[in-house]
């Protein structure tokens, strides 16, 4: 309880000196400060009326451009959507066409290394390998 009362004695003391000194030390009377005051506060009124209104003019039209913007964009999407449908049944014949190309092709390499290895004599140690002869 005694850092309280101290705290409390020296914020009084403190507010009291302070108060005095500006009192004294004050250029102009309370009435010439109030009116100084309010003069600021009618010319600043005025300018904050204008910005108030002018983000007013642009929520509304950040509001306008969003509902007009949004069937836009919907429309958009499902186009897209629609087109890439048809590019997927565009392409799909050469998909299928390409694996069986691939599946051939890779019966034919296991066909090829089967006859070089059925063909192939048994080489000896340190011999280099040829390739066959086209």
């Amino acid at each position: 309880m005694g850092k309280f009362f101290s705290y409390t004695i020296g914020a009084v003391v403190g507010g009291i000196v302070g108060g005095t000194i500006v009192l004294l030390t004050t250029p102009k009377r309370g009435e010439e400060i109030r009116s100084d005051i309010k003069e600021r506060a009618l010319s600043i009124q005025q300018p904050l009326k204008d910005a108030a209104n002018n983000l007013s003019i642009v929520k509304d039209r950040v509001i306008a451009l969003k509902d007009e913007s949004v069937p836009v964009l919907k429309s958009a999407v499902s186009d897209l959507g629609n087109l890439l449908q048809e590019w997927k049944e565009d392409v799909q014949p050469y998909l299928t066409k390409i694996k069986n190309n691939v599946v051939q092709l890779e019966a034919a390499k296991e066909k090829l290394a089967n006859k070089l290895t059925e063909e192939s004599p048994e080489k000896k140690p340190g011999e280099e390998e040829t390739p066959p002869s086209l």
